[in-house]
């Protein structure tokens, strides 16, 4: 943005109120002059449709809240809101707004608006499990609330005319507004939003980011809006940093520029994030943040990958398919090859990984061992590559490697090398395995 309107609005009243001869300065007094700045901010708000999208912050431990709003020229305002504190889901209320002169112009919600003063009533916060307009538990009794503003001091317009900078009046916190076409889905709009913080899984909570030399750094809880960050080569303890922000259609947004520690505890800033077009992200300094690689997903104890079976092609589809035929010949039409898993299981006492298939109502356990490298620290380095040798199973897993040859080779094969891909970068709760050797052949598998 090139224009500070309300800086110069201050700069000029301030002149005017210094001189002897308003007309040396200005043909309009300062009165005359702040009225014009309310009359032109009240304009710009209600031009071309006077549909908003606002990206609000009430203090700097929530993650930041996107609202949309209609401005009327008959001072009537229409929020939209779908925030877990209205229940998460879309609703609508309008409302009242007013130009008002304060220290220069302020754009005021001045009468009470359910979706948005919420966020600026001084009072308990009730669990957002509660229906609006109903008590519920209070999980903050201090009186503040949430401490939000609900009038804000107009800073800077765009040039075009279609971002507005706005301050807080009481938190001094940056608000943005940013303009929509007039005919935009509303609902739809705020649910693209809410669509993207719900990428970030608490399952898959750990993130990998990269910075321009190369470092890699470890996020988390990136689907609160309040991530943490720290240099994986340093110390996850003393080198934390966390920030709030807020998820947008381009990405994710700190509150505040947020100073990530390197490991030499040498710094940097982050400000925005913004996805990629393979799903990924990218950002200040930042060359490449995703989830942590597809191994070190597969390989975790507390997660059951799940083969989709019709995923399949090439060399891994034929195999399936032979197996399934020949169990159905060798045996009844109902033992057909069923689920296949990677999970964990009891042997002796200790959680083994294992390879699990079905034959009908029979389970056949093959106890497996992945190819991983781990750091000095015991922390499994990040690859795409796939591997896992068979040390045995259960009895009926050998039983029917023995009696169908066919069924065998498909474990087998399934043992191979893989190159793995997650299907979302961001939430690997999918991930696509290809042959490493014949890149027509391929299977998914899904978490649960």
């Amino acid at each position: 943005m090139n224009k500070s309107i309300y800086l110069a609005a201050l700069a000029s009243l301030a002149l005017t109120a210094c001189s002897s001869d308003d007309n040396d300065i200005f043909d309009k007094s300062a009165a005359d002059r702040l009225e014009q700045y309310k009359k032109d901010y009240a304009d710009v708000l209600t031009a071309e449709g006077g549909l908003w999208t606002m990206e609000y912050f009430s203090n700097t431990d929530e993650p930041g809240y996107v609202f949309v709003m209609k401005f009327e020229k008959n001072g009537a305002v229409t929020i939209s809101a779908n925030h877990k504190w209205i229940g998460g889901t879309f609703k609508q209320e309008t409302s009242l707004w007013k130009m008002i002169a304060d220290n220069g112009p302020v754009l005021s919600f001045n009468s009470y608006n359910n979706l948005f003063h919420i966020f600026s009533d001084p009072a308990n916060i009730v669990g957002p499990d509660a229906p609006l307009g109903e008590m519920g538990d209070d999980i903050n009794e201090t009186g503040y609330g949430h401490e939000g503003d609900y009038e804000f001091q107009f800073m800077e317009v765009s040039d075009d005319g279609q971002t507005v900078r706005l301050l807080g009046k009481k938190r001094l916190y940056d608000i943005f507004l940013h303009r929509l076409d007039p005919n935009t889905d509303i609902e739809a709009y705020m649910s693209s939003v809410k669509d993207v913080s719900s990428r970030f899984s608490t399952t898959f909570n750990d993130l990998t980011m990269t910075d321009a030399d190369g470092n890699l750094y470890r996020v988390y809880d990136m689907n609160t809006g309040v991530p943490s960050i720290y240099p994986l080569a340093g110390d996850a303890v003393s080198q934390t940093v966390s920030a709030n922000g807020i998820f947008t259609l381009e990405g994710f947004r700190f509150m505040n520029p947020v100073e990530v520690k390197r490991a030499d505890d040498s710094t940097f800033e982050i400000e925005h994030l913004f996805f990629t077009e393979s799903g990924a992200m990218t950002g200040d300094n930042i060359t490449d943040l995703r989830a942590t690689s597809p191994l070190e997903n597969i390989v975790r104890a507390d997660i059951t990958w799940t083969l989709d079976s019709e995923s399949l092609t090439g060399k891994a589809k034929t195999l399936y398919d032979t197996a399934n035929n020949a169990l159905v010949a060798a045996l009844t039409s109902k033992d057909i090859l069923g689920k296949t898993e990677l999970t964990y299981g009891s042997v002796g006492g200790k959680m083994v990984p294992q390879l699990v298939t079905r034959i009908g109502n029979r389970v056949c356990r093959d106890y497996i061992e992945y190819s991983v490298k781990k750091d000095e620290n015991g922390n499994i380095l990040p690859s795409d590559q796939f591997h896992f040798s068979i040390n045995g199973g259960n009895n009926t897993s050998i039983k029917y490697n023995d009696e169908i040859p066919a069924y065998k080779a498909l474990k087998e094969y399934l043992s191979g090398n893989f190159v793995m891909t997650a299907v979302d970068p961001l939430c690997p709760s999918s991930v696509i395995f290809t042959d490493k050797n014949d890149s027509a052949s391929s299977f998914k598998m899904n978490s649960k």
